[in-house]
């Protein structure tokens, strides 16, 4: 029962922190904040607490499979909604995930899910390395509805995911934990109100984020056997953030 209660505080309440953060800096920000492992490290964290850390050991491999999916689709996105509408663009990005998804859980290898993440993370930095023009960051204005409804998608995901993990099973409870709740409607929101350059630098922070998250998962593969639940993920979402603030650092030396 603790638990449950620490799912509705701490999703909700991560959730609406970051919104306002992105809705304050601006897109570049957002972009940094809603890529790293937010929902991840949540859905690991309960996993382990419940059903063991041999469970979340276990569902790390779905995990990095979801995400080298979910960066196919900001990439596929960002290139196709350079010819056709963002509606029609959301559409074709689902199916590319589902697409993705299935891929490479079939797959099943980590080697490869670490591999084609890297390779979809250097294009989406190179596409997306135009300068911003001069001036202050453009600031996307959210409907008032999107961030109570990203609490509540977080939230719920959370909820769903480790309620239903003993019949999901390790892998597809991982494939499910980094789905970007925060992460895409903010970029379909820049996209929209800012444009194309606008929706770049949502999908640049959130591929230098996601190379944090790649971390993070194997971090928490290669610890949380041996160090237990909390100090596994505690030292990998430090990591995580070390990693996506520090790249973000040299690559604006660039």
């Amino acid at each position: 029962m603790i638990a449950f209660y620490l799912k509705l505080l701490t999703t909700p309440t991560l959730m609406l922190a970051i919104s306002l953060a992105s809705m304050r800096w601006g897109a570049k920000v957002g972009g940094l904040l809603s890529g790293l492992p937010v929902t991840s490290a949540l859905v690991m964290l309960f996993l382990s607490l419940e059903q063991g850390p041999a469970f979340a050991l276990q569902a790390v491999p779905g995990a990095l499979a979801g995400l080298a999916a979910v960066q196919a689709t900001y990439l596929f996105y960002y290139r196709v909604t350079r010819r056709v509408g963002a509606l029609a663009g959301c559409v074709m990005a689902l199916a590319v995930y589902a697409a993705g998804a299935f891929v490479m859980s079939r797959l099943g290898w980590v080697s490869a899910s670490v591999i084609v993440t890297l390779l979809l993370l250097t294009l989406i930095i190179v596409l997306t390395s135009e300068k911003p023009d001069s001036g202050a960051a453009k600031i996307v204005r959210l409907p008032r509805w999107i961030i109570p409804m990203r609490m509540l998608t977080a939230t719920l995901l959370l909820l769903t995911i480790t309620a239903s993990a003993e019949w999901l099973g390790p892998a597809a409870s991982g494939l499910l934990a980094p789905i970007p709740v925060i992460a895409w409607p903010l970029a379909v929101f820049a996209h929209v109100q800012g444009g194309h350059r606008e929706l770049g630098a949502i999908v640049r922070g959130n591929a230098i984020g996601a190379v944090g998250v790649l971390g993070f998962y194997l971090a928490v593969k290669n610890s949380i056997v041996l160090w237990g639940t909390v100090p596994s993920i505690t030292a990998a979402v430090v990591l995580a953030v070390v990693v996506t603030f520090v790249l973000a650092k040299l690559l604006d030396k660039r």
